[in-house]
């Protein structure tokens, strides 16, 4: 199966995971396009090549602009450029000083934009760690945690930048190493700290960590968040097979460490993945007092949650009452969460769960350009050869409402675009 791997010698923040996507495979392009369907401006993004201790890495640049002039995203220690940490809102801020938006308003802008699904659900999922954690550290609601305007702008556009990103490679199973997580101290907005930062530290419960070659913070919360919400499981890279190697630069430069982060994308065969026997958790549940608008906004939340399918099944149940059955794939390590929110969204009083194995094709998002627009293909291999390709359903419905086409035939545009492309890749590969 397809598999991504964090190699985080040097840490990981938001900006980082960004440009480590983007020297695996990601495009730049369709990342700029995909952030711009949110409801939030004043800022540039920037991509640009450095080199960290004679590595060469991309580095992505976030310029916020802040009362009419540019600030250039950097920090004193380490990597992190979240400019603005979080806060509770108990803090009696002088009214008019700044503006901030509340963790509930960023996720709840998040869940009504367009982006992809699977970008979305991801992203959300990212950012209710981050909320979750930062409101443990003050002891407020997760949702009532607020952001400073320059910091919010920071965090969405690293959070849903990275969750584009990971869901554009296609990946089904992602693997991180042991995490550098820095040494010594750092001063903040409530004072001095020890790295990792507190709420750092809470989204790095279930990783593997340790404090070698520099005394700087090299994990901020962002990028903690990020693996917290992605990981499936943390360790070394046994049994991978590497296809690419990318590597996104931190801000600040150490003499003789390479202040990077490493990515690896490849695949993992079915007998290398720890556990094989419970690879995929199946949820169920049989329910016959629920309304199909109830069903549905079930499934969306699910899915939010980190399912990685739902499946509704018209059955017949006892006395002869129609009724469904609610069918939820999900990670092994998600199962409780999930199963939480299957309690939350229906009224089922009851969860069935089984490991099964499951064997998938290898996939990747590939953009093609029509007449009306871009839209990403979904194609799918077995043993190197395609056997599917199946262009993203809402780019195609986008694309229809835009030009007014029917949605058939923004399809079958796509999928002519991407086999025209394809055919020509293969006569230049050849000729």
């Amino acid at each position: 199966m397809r598999a991504l791997y964090f190699d985080c010698f040097s840490g990981i923040s938001g900006d980082m995971t960004i440009a480590a996507l983007i020297d695996v495979g990601v495009d730049f392009d369709y990342l700029k396009t995909e952030i711009a369907k949110l409801p939030v401006e004043g800022f540039e993004l920037r991509l640009g090549r450095v080199t960290r201790a004679n590595i060469a890495a991309a580095k992505f640049d976030v310029d916020v602009v802040d009362h009419g002039h540019r600030e250039e995203d950097g920090h004193e220690d380490g990597h992190a450029h979240e400019r603005a940490h979080t806060h509770p809102t108990d803090h009696g801020h002088t009214p008019g000083a700044h503006f901030h938006r509340k963790a509930s308003e960023i996720i709840s802008m998040i869940r009504q934009s367009s982006i992809t699904s699977g970008a979305r659900g991801r992203a959300v999922d990212i950012f209710e760690k981050l909320a979750i954690s930062e409101g443990q550290v003050h002891q407020v609601p997760p949702e009532d945690v607020e952001f400073h305007e320059v910091g919010a702008i920071d965090s969405i556009v690293d959070i849903v930048g990275a969750a584009i990103g990971l869901d554009a490679l296609g990946a089904q199973r992602f693997l991180c190493s042991p995490i550098n997580i820095g040494g010594g101290f750092i001063h903040c907005q409530h004072g001095v700290y020890p790295v990792p930062a507190p709420a750092t530290a809470n989204l790095l419960t279930d990783a593997q960590v340790y404090s070698k070659h520099v005394e700087a913070e090299l994990v901020t919360p962002t990028g903690a968040a990020i693996l917290a919400a992605t990981v499936d499981r943390f360790g070394p890279m046994d049994g991978f097979r590497v296809e690419r190697v990318g590597y996104g630069a931190g801000t600040r430069s150490f003499p003789d460490f390479p202040n990077c982060l490493r990515m690896f994308l490849g695949s993992q065969s079915e007998t290398d993945v720890t556990n094989p026997a419970a690879d995929i958790v199946v949820i169920e549940a049989n329910i016959d007092d629920m309304s199909a608008e109830q069903l549905a906004y079930a499934g969306e939340r699910l899915l939010e949650a980190g399912a990685v399918d739902v499946v509704t099944i018209p059955v017949l149940m006892k006395k002869g009452r129609p009724g469904h059955l609610l069918q939820v794939l999900v990670p092994p390590e998600r199962q409780d969460e999930i199963s939480g929110t299957m309690f939350e969204e229906t009224t089922t009083i009851g969860v069935r769960m089984r490991g099964v194995a499951r064997r998938v094709l290898d996939r990747e998002i590939v953009q093609v350009e029509t007449s009306g627009g871009t839209v990403g293909v979904k194609v799918s291999c077995f043993n190197g050869r395609i056997v599917t390709v199946s262009p993203e359903y809402e780019d195609c419905a986008r694309l229809a409402r835009e030009t007014k086409r029917p949605f058939r035939d923004v399809r079958a545009e796509a999928v002519k675009c991407y086999l025209d492309r394809d055919q020509e890749n293969g006569i230049n590969e050849n000729g």
